[in-house]
């Protein structure tokens, strides 16, 4: 049997990803290799996202899936794009959701790097003395913007922090409550796209990740714009323009409602 052809970037962070589901196929008995994919989002590594557009850092891969060259792909399943043609993945069991933020120890907190508006907006509530100034690049690249000076904290997915599994002695790292900085939806979640993704999905996280992709669709966000959802198995949090609700989940009925208190 020929291995299976598994898409992903490049970052040392995706690539941990792609390991992941490497792992969970071969538990099962199949093995794979993984194809490095070259995106959008990767090729522009200064424009922020907004300008860069929706599917920066996915579309290619359903081009070369649709081809046959990929039997899977796998992303971070807050980069997909948020309208229902890219409901169709399948999910390992879910990460650490939240955001973190991160600082220089001894270091005055003045200038903050994200390119999230989302992210901005609690920053704003942590550190209301600091100004939000854009970022770019993988993990690493932005923690060493940070410790050399260019900004004095940074607000990451811990998720990502933890597959990597970053520590720095000089550098404190604070890990957010949803009810202060609610996270994308799907953060944590590695998403495969591919039929064959299916013997490893978790339905756990598939069902936690239906439920926040419609709640940011039905709030008019993308993974670009100042919308956060999370569902933690019994309470629904979304974030909108700043502003945070909470509702108890028992349907979908209560996503309407929940996002019917923004208009």
């Amino acid at each position: 049997m020929r291995k299976l052809k598994i898409g992903t970037r490049g970052s040392a962070l995706a690539v941990a990803q792609a390991r992941l589901v490497q792992d969970a196929f071969l538990e099962r008995g199949v093995e794979s290799e993984l194809v490095i994919v070259r995106t959008r989002g990767d090729a522009d590594v200064v424009s922020p996202l907004s300008a860069i557009g929706h599917g920066a850092f996915t579309d290619v891969f359903s081009e070369l899936l649709a081809s046959g060259d990929l039997d899977v792909a796998v992303h971070s399943a807050k980069d997909l794009p948020t309208d229902e043609a890219h409901d169709g993945f399948f999910c390992l069991p879910r990460a650490d959701a939240r955001d973190a933020f991160l600082h220089v120890a001894e270091r005055k907190v003045l200038r903050v790097g994200t390119g999230s508006p989302r992210r901005a907006a609690a920053v704003q509530r942590i550190c209301p003395q600091a100004r939000v100034l854009p970022v770019r690049g993988n993990i690493d690249t932005r923690i060493q913007k940070m410790l050399t000076g260019e900004y004095d904290a940074l607000v990451l997915a811990c998720a990502g922090l933890d597959r990597l599994g970053i520590v720095y002695p000089e550098i404190r790292i604070e890990r957010l409550s949803p009810a202060l900085c609610v996270p994308a939806a799907c953060q944590g979640i590695i998403a495969v796209e591919g039929a064959a993704g299916r013997l490893i999905h978790d339905e756990e996280a598939g069902d936690y990740a239906r439920i926040e992709r419609a709640c940011q669709r039905l709030l008019g966000g993308g993974c670009t714009g100042g919308v956060g959802c999370f569902f933690d198995g019994m309470m629904l949090y979304a974030q909108k323009d700043g502003a945070i609700r909470t509702a108890a989940y028992r349907d979908d009925r209560d996503i309407a409602a929940l996002a019917e208190e923004f208009l």
